[in-house]
């Protein structure tokens, strides 16, 4: 009988682990990401440690998680061309496109900087073809504010 209470206790000691870290990926999760001084950047452009917006690493985590590594390459290098990256309230909005055919084929990254929540949409037109594709880590692209919906959707078609 003295054998079973530290099993039991090291069983307890495993579940009360496995807890706290499942709590701590939770709060993790929501943690705000200080990028805001990316405003007004490029997203090509490097920060104090030398990396581009691409390549900080919570950025970077966030992303690989999001998307696959063809859309990974997509966002980053294929659509080449960068706007400034401008703060829409607490939204980091980054735009993209590809050379020479920004109104035909674009994307967007819009990073929730008080949550940690990343969006990236993409859109292709081909002929009489469009073609829109939204990732989340969290909620639909439908519950940004209207002022970045218009972001995306007006970039190729004027309002």
């Amino acid at each position: 009988q003295t054998c079973a209470l530290p099993i039991f206790s090291l069983g307890i000691m495993r579940l009360a682990t496995i807890i706290a870290v499942f709590l701590l990926g939770l709060h993790a999760k929501g943690t705000s990401l200080d990028l805001d001084g990316w405003a007004g950047k490029y997203s090509h452009d490097t920060d104090t440690n030398g990396h581009t917006l691409f390549q900080i690493p919570a950025v970077q985590a966030a992303l690989s998680h999001l998307l696959t590594k063809q859309d990974l390459k997509r966002l980053t290098e294929t659509y080449s061309v960068s706007a400034p990256v401008s703060l829409i309230q607490d939204f980091l909005i980054v735009p993209q496109c590809m050379p020479h055919c920004c109104p035909c084929e674009h994307a967007i990254l819009v990073i929730d900087l008080r949550r940690g929540v990343f969006r990236v949409g993409f859109y292709k037109r081909e002929s009489e073809k469009v073609t829109i594709q939204w990732f989340s880590s969290e909620g639909e692209f439908q519950a940004l504010p209207k002022e970045i919906q218009d972001e995306f959707y007006y970039s190729h078609n004027p309002k």
